[in-house]
């Protein structure tokens, strides 16, 4: 066996050399990775880009469709309620037209006679009534009735010495009218007060 100086190994084994120090690496740049490496890596990179970018565009066509569909949706919609809205007006002014061509008769009936224009009058009120009730309106308020505030507004009161008459309805100044259960128009009324 024979002996280094600076190192003790046996003679045919390989000599371990130290890892160089902080001091001895400074400014020697690191070994270059291989070109295909990083051509691969590259090529990688690019592909992920591609998809990504397919799939933006893929997401702003769903986007654009979405809110095209949405638009036509809203115009769609816009149209369907304003027909509906000139259904319903067409349904509740044809009996109003009704109303409108019975005065014309009782007009022309009447002539120069205005005795004869009262039964003509009256024919076209119960006209008007029995078309508002084929649209489910109903009225109410009449002399008798008793006060309610839900229903009548009491434009004014009068005394009463009769306390059967106390919080009943008076005077009819304009009848009210109800669709179903729903309030159109309140009755105007005058109301006795005991």
């Amino acid at each position: 066996m024979r002996r280094d100086d600076e190192q003790s190994t046996l003679i045919g084994e390989p000599v371990e050399e130290p890892s160089p120090t902080a001091a001895e690496t400074e400014g020697v740049e690191p070994a270059e990775t291989a070109p295909g490496a990083e051509l691969t890596d590259v090529n990688v990179l690019r592909s992920e880009l591609e998809k990504a970018q397919t799939e933006a565009a893929d997401f702003k066509n769903r986007f654009l469709r979405a809110r095209a569909d949405l638009e036509n949706y809203r115009r769609r919609t816009a149209g369907d309620v304003q027909r509906a809205r000139e259904s319903g007006l067409d349904s509740a002014v044809l009996p109003l037209l009704a109303v409108y061509d019975d005065l014309g008769r009782a007009l022309t009936v009447s002539g120069d006679d205005p005795a004869q224009l009262i039964p003509g009058i009256q024919a076209v009120r119960e006209g008007l009534k029995r078309n508002l009730g084929a649209l489910g309106i109903e009225e109410f308020g009449a002399r008798g009735e008793p006060f309610n505030p839900d229903l009548h507004e009491a434009l004014t009161a009068v005394p009463t010495h009769d306390e059967a008459a106390a919080n009943t309805i008076a005077e009819v100044v304009q009848t009210g009218f109800v669709k179903a259960e729903r309030l159109v128009r309140p009755a105007r009324v005058v109301v006795f007060q005991g």
